[in-house]
């Protein structure tokens, strides 16, 4: 619960900006005022909110300070996508999980390039195909069924750094790696 209260700071941070106490007074005021009148002057506080960000932003021309638009850095999409679910449907929800996911395997093949390059400076007279190749079978792509390959369709019995690396990788991780596996697979013998 704490942690939606923090990522709902910046929609009070929002309102806050963007209203003055007249106007706040009106909404402590409204549920106490007759039932067939509360529609009329909750759209009379809309409207005031509406008039005082018009005159705030025409005396103010500058960006917002603490918008990510203003600020260096790359912004965070995986906790913008963690603060916009607070709002959204199951629907939305559902595909801002989806977007999240997609954020995390290119962060994941990103630091897979990095890895790879970084054996690439350590290793520099072997290839990066022999680094992974399985002696005992004689390809990078070794499945069980050849005899020397690992559980799991990995060819790590032979190649230590193969296993190395395999053991880096979380089961989500591995899946996708063994799906891509049976495409270059599925492609070379194509």
């Amino acid at each position: 619960m704490a942690e939606k209260n923090e990522n709902a700071s910046n929609v009070m941070a929002f309102d806050a900006l963007y209203t003055n106490n007249q106007i706040q007074k009106l909404k402590v005021l409204l549920p106490y005022i007759e039932p067939s009148m509360q529609k009329h002057l909750a759209v009379y506080i809309k409207y005031m909110e509406l008039q005082y960000t018009m005159t705030l932003t025409k005396k103010h021309t500058a960006a917002l300070c603490g918008c990510g638009l203003s600020q260096p850095e790359k912004p965070d999409l995986k906790k913008l996508c963690q603060e916009l679910c607070l709002y959204s449907t199951p629907e939305e929800i559902r595909q801002l999980e989806q977007i999240q996911n997609i954020l995390q395997t290119m962060e994941t093949v990103q630091e897979m390039t990095q890895t790879m390059s970084a054996m690439q400076e350590i290793f520099p007279d072997m290839s990066m195909d022999s680094l992974f190749e399985n002696p005992l079978s004689g390809g990078a792509f070794a499945d069980s069924e050849s005899g020397g390959g690992a559980p799991d369709g990995f060819a790590a019995s032979g190649s230590p750094m193969l296993s190395m690396l395999m053991n880096m990788l979380t089961p989500e991780q591995k899946e996708m790696y063994e799906m891509f596996q049976q495409q270059s697979l599925s492609n070379d013998t194509d």
